[in-house]
């Protein structure tokens, strides 16, 4: 049985995954980005000529995630977010993730739970507090992923297990290339990464959220360009091809920042998502 072909990078033949909202060509996309920055240094300070309101994410110059606010939800106030943690709490199915953040709110350090295997389930740190609504989360270990943030022990409500969460680094000043893929296509983890520290597509001027973009190589996979968090980021499918045509110029740097250079040799930058803190 002959070898399944290895998966490419989509090419501007190819069908969509999904209908384009704004199906700019590439030069439009170009003059849009010019007239914005001719109006301002930052085109994110008039949202209005291309935010698409009927996406999830908030307008361009707003916070991506607020205290206020849940992702693909909407405003919240604190009680309903406190209410819908102690519902997710009840459910068996709910994973739990914690993101560390730098004094800026970018995202440094990222981990999910799983339950504490049953030969170290051994009680430490302080309980519940008494009355309260049953979360705690404490050090669990002096241990963990390397170059990561430690691993830790969180308790919910209710009778299950504790859960362990070993907190992962996000840096790739000195990719270690820990989340690297063999093939093309990036693993779970992987993917998952990418969007905790990019919430919505990189492009300066889009914002389809991560989980409906392609996780796409800076350095084409062809060319020998890693499957790995320091050479990817999400991009929706318009933005993945608009790279790849002539004269567009896209680099990654090392903190997770996108630089896109136009034909015109005009220069945007997308910063990793800030988190508040």
């Amino acid at each position: 049985m002959p070898p399944s072909p290895v998966p490419s990078d989509p090419g501007p033949d190819e069908d969509l995954a999904w209908p384009d909202r704004d199906p700019m060509t590439a030069a439009e996309r170009e003059a849009r980005l010019d007239r914005l920055c001719a109006q301002d240094d930052d085109p994110f300070d008039a949202p209005e000529e291309y935010w698409d309101p009927e996406a999830s994410a908030p307008p361009p110059g707003q916070d991506e995630l607020t205290g206020q606010e849940l992702s693909g939800l909407g405003p919240v106030d604190p009680w309903l977010a406190r209410d819908l943690a102690t519902a997710a709490a009840r459910n068996p199915k709910t994973t739990w993730c914690v993101t560390v953040t730098d004094e800026h709110g970018h995202a440094v350090g990222h981990g999910c739970a799983r339950p504490e295997p049953k030969s170290h389930r051994k009680r430490a740190g302080p309980g519940p507090p008494p009355g309260g609504a049953g979360f705690s989360f404490t050090p669990a270990s002096r241990d963990g992923p390397p170059g990561g943030y430690g691993t830790w022990r969180l308790r919910i409500p209710g009778g299950g297990p504790d859960l362990i969460v070993a907190i992962d680094t996000l840096d790739t000043q000195d990719c270690q290339h820990r989340y690297q893929a063999r093939g093309h296509d990036p693993g779970v983890k992987l993917r998952h990464l990418s969007q905790v520290r990019h919430a919505t597509c990189t492009s300066p001027v889009c914002r389809r959220p991560a989980s409906q973009s392609d996780f796409e190589h800076n350095v084409p996979y062809e060319a020998g360009g890693r499957t790995c968090l320091c050479n990817g980021g999400p991009k929706c499918r318009h933005d993945h091809r608009l790279k790849q045509q002539p004269g567009w110029k896209v680099d990654q740097l090392p903190d997770g920042t996108f630089r896109w250079t136009t034909p015109a040799g005009r220069s945007y930058d997308t910063e990793p998502i800030r988190y508040p803190i």
